[in-house]
């Protein structure tokens, strides 16, 4: 059996929920590992600092701080490509145009909707 590195023997002593409660000791671990590939070397102070601070990030209620971080809001930012809406369109129609649609009894509007549709197909 390896000894155990004094350090980790030291860290767990001072985190009494270390060994007893599983899912802080599970995340430890989990940390562990993520701190490890990080670059943290296991027997320095850095690595124990900052898997304490992970471990009070991931359960900030069981180390007295109630309060729950909340993000700050993104503000939302026009993209730098606008769609420019295209303006209304009149149609203006002519005197032949206006008497066609009278004798066929169609409101202009509908009329110039429908001349509208044709010109753009």
């Amino acid at each position: 059996m390896p000894e155990a590195d004094p350090m980790a023997e030291d860290w767990a002593s001072k985190n009494t929920w270390f060994g007893r409660d599983r899912p802080m000791t599970f995340t430890a671990f989990e940390i562990h590992k993520d701190v490890v590939n990080e670059g943290f070397d296991p027997k320095s102070d850095e690595y124990y600092a900052e898997i304490d601070k992970r471990i009070k990030v991931d359960f900030p209620h069981k180390f007295g701080n109630s309060e729950t971080t909340t993000p700050k809001p993104v503000q939302s930012v026009a993209s730098a490509n606008r769609s420019v809406k295209q303006g209304r369109k009149t149609v203006r129609l002519t005197s032949s145009q206006v008497h066609i649609a009278k004798k066929l009894g169609v409101p202009l509007e509908e009329y110039a909707k429908q001349l509208k549709l044709t010109e753009g197909a």
